[in-house]
């Protein structure tokens, strides 16, 4: 898949874990320097079957370009329901295969990661 895919354009116009509503127990910030993304994630936790945290919801605000946007959309909804441990492991190629194994260049890769650096800084606060 290409950035410019429509899958991603259409992710990016009409996010549905942008936006915060509700309580949160954990916040994290991040930016991308080179084209100027900034975002905040936050998470809300419940316990799960064996009493270890789940993600039950996770939501992003903030400027991001179309990639970041779409990244930082899949990556959140991928993350609900899942152990804050198992999410805190996830990694960019994880990411990337969100889309179907996206192809980005070394200059669109801090767009597609910081979706995933910021969620990371805010599950650390659960731990």
């Amino acid at each position: 898949m290409r950035i410019d895919d429509e899958a991603i354009l259409s992710c990016a116009e009409r996010p549905a874990r942008k936006g915060f509503a509700g309580g949160f127990d954990a916040a994290a910030r991040g930016d991308n320097p080179f084209c100027g993304d900034q975002l905040e994630v936050r998470v809300a936790v419940r316990p799960g079957a064996d009493g270890a945290p789940v993600i039950e919801r996770a939501a992003f605000d903030g400027y991001a370009c179309t990639l970041c946007a779409a990244c930082a959309d899949a990556l959140l909804e991928h993350a609900e329901g899942m152990r804050v441990r198992d999410a805190a492991e996830l990694s960019l190629d994880d990411v990337l295969a969100l889309w179907g194994g996206l192809e980005v260049g070394r200059t669109r890769r801090g767009c597609v990661e910081l979706p995933l650096v910021v969620l990371k800084r805010a599950l650390v606060l659960l731990q």
